[in-house]
């Protein structure tokens, strides 16, 4: 922007007076007086807008605009646009004259791929702060209202827009074409909607080749700014979809890390083209997205940002991943590589360590009278010797109790019969917020979805997923292999994360509905509910499908 557009813009309280207080009533009327007041603003697109979602107090709807941008400007005439009647910060002044003028020498067709003569504003883009950002929870509700079968293209500063009615929406806002999935940003990617949404949205509704031509190459610089600003800050590299990477090379990292005079910085286009590098390298897949969600089951963002460091050699500035997200086999930084080598896995020791130990009903390494020979450890393999000779039984069977011996020591099997489920159900009105966390952590489930059961149905719950595991695991242990009747791999997922994560929030609805129909069955009686625990046969003759029942 030139001196003469710079002197041409007058802060709003200066110039119209003072802005509306959005928790003060009695000053929306008399700002909305103001406003109407104005050259030039009496048939504008935004007025419409205001009286449209409000005909009764369009002043209340005037008043949420303004609310985010307290450093609004009253601009010239030449730079004044219909879609917004105000310039919300001093860096966009002029922004409306210059998108004027491109728009009147382009005549084409809307190009294939954006490039860098589609900008309307001239480099720096990589601005140092200067006090009038918009707040993160500005640019997570824009992002939020694009999102969806009926999502819209809304600005950072229309506070206004979660008054609209659905039905009204398109009168006044762009829908967000069927494309944009391919193109958004993850949640928490503090990326600004491009300046034209905000000084050309009815051009953006008409369809107008000029307008989103820019729209397109300002989303690429203005997403390739939030990555850079990403690893600045927080070392971390956002997981862009390939189509967004697509549009930021094809503006090119030369244009976007382009300054002040337009030259080049080739520091911070090393560094863009090394984490674009990096994200082709990644995988972009559901069960990639799942291993970080895991990582952080409590952050809605964890899915879309991956540690990183930059490492600089004689082939240039390479960006690694600086966490360990085994098993996945990834470009991985010098630290993280040393450490998987030097330190062993936890819990392989842990398993190699139990390896060595046999355990009997009721603890100890003794084994009672009634077991049988226990298996040796196998790191100590035992001494080849013939199967022991079984006198022959009588039926089908006799042939193979000769040649197969017994393989369990002893079986204490747990039962739903034992899961106590009247203690569970008096813990109902403690806080879940502790043991839903360890859980969330444990099965990778959101924990916001655990903290809507009461604590004893979440224990109860994991006892009996216990129970259901432990019966799979002794079912494949009392089956003979060489019979071919037991579904190995079957049993064995069982015991994986994510058949845990699945039979535990399966469980967790007939927890409840179990308690809820013992607490009406007690309560029809009169009795009150019991306090001791009633006798197993008992319990199982009035539940026999277990399961909290």
């Amino acid at each position: 922007m030139d001196d003469t557009e710079e002197m041409a813009a007058t802060p709003y309280a200066e110039a119209i007076g003072p802005l509306p207080v959005l928790r003060d009533t009695t000053t929306h009327v008399p700002a909305w007086e103001r406003e109407t007041s104005r050259m030039g603003v009496a048939d504008s697109a935004a007025h419409a807008l205001f009286r449209g979602v409000d005909p009764i107090s369009p002043g209340t709807i005037f008043a949420k605009q303004m609310d985010r941008l307290p450093h609004a400007l009253v601009p010239s005439l030449a730079d004044l646009s219909s879609s917004i009647t105000v310039v919300r910060r001093r860096r966009e002044v002029g922004y409306f004259r210059r998108f004027s003028s491109f728009s009147e020498a382009f005549h084409d067709p809307v190009p294939a791929t954006p490039s860098a003569l589609e900008l309307v504003l001239p480099p720096p883009y990589l601005l140092p702060p200067d006090g009038e950002e918009p707040p993160a929870p500005y640019l997570t509700k824009a992002r939020d209202a694009r999102q969806g079968l009926t999502g819209y293209l809304v600005g950072w500063h229309q506070g206004e827009y979660s008054s609209c009615p659905l039905a009204l929406r398109g009168q006044y806002y762009v829908k967000a074409p069927q494309w944009w999935p391919d193109y958004e940003v993850p949640y928490g990617v503090m990326a600004e909607p491009p300046l034209v949404l905000t000084y050309a949205r009815e051009e953006l509704r008409r369809g107008d080749p000029a307008a989103w031509s820019v729209f397109r190459a300002e989303w690429a610089v203005s997403t390739a700014v939030a990555l850079l600003q990403a690893y600045d800050e927080r070392r971390v590299v956002l997981l862009y979809p390939p189509r967004l990477r697509d549009w930021i090379r094809s503006v090119g990292a030369t244009n976007i890390a382009a300054d002040a005079r337009g030259e080049p910085d080739d520091e911070v286009e090393g560094k863009l083209l090394a984490l674009l590098r990096l994200l082709d390298e990644l995988p972009h897949t559901s069960a990639f997205v799942e291993r970080l969600t895991n990582r952080a089951p409590n952050r809605r963002d964890r899915a879309g940002w991956v540690s990183v460091v930059l490492e600089v050699g004689r082939e240039g500035s390479r960006a690694l991943v600086d966490e360990d997200l085994a098993p996945y086999e990834l470009p991985y930084s010098t630290a993280v590589t040393e450490a998987r080598l030097a330190v062993p896995n936890p819990w392989g020791a842990a398993v190699a360590r139990r390896r060595h130990l046999v355990r009997f009903p009721g603890g100890g390494d003794i084994p009672p009278s009634s077991a049988y020979e226990p298996v040796p450890p196998v790191s100590a393999p035992p001494e080849p010797r013939p199967p022991p000779l079984v006198p022959p039984r009588r039926g089908d069977n006799a042939e193979r109790s000769q040649r197969v011996p017994r393989r369990i020591v002893a079986a204490d099997a747990l039962e739903h019969g034992d899961v106590p489920d009247h203690r569970f159900d008096a813990l109902h009105h403690l806080p879940p917020r502790g043991v839903a966390l360890g859980l969330a952590n444990f099965l990778g489930v959101d924990a916001d979805e655990l903290e809507r059961y009461p604590a004893g149905y979440l224990v109860s719950a994991l006892c009996h997923l216990v129970v259901d595991v432990s019966q799979g695991v002794l079912s494949w242990c009392r089956t003979v292999p060489e019979e071919g009747s037991t579904d190995l791999e079957g049993l064995l997922n069982l015991v994986g994360r994510r058949a845990l994560r699945d039979a535990f929030t399966r469980s967790l609805p007939r927890v409840r509905e179990g308690a809820e129909d013992r607490r009406r069955r007690w309560s029809e009686v009169g009795d009150g509910y019991p306090e001791g625990p009633p006798s197993r046969r008992a319990r199982l003759e009035e539940y026999p499908s277990g399961w909290g029942r």
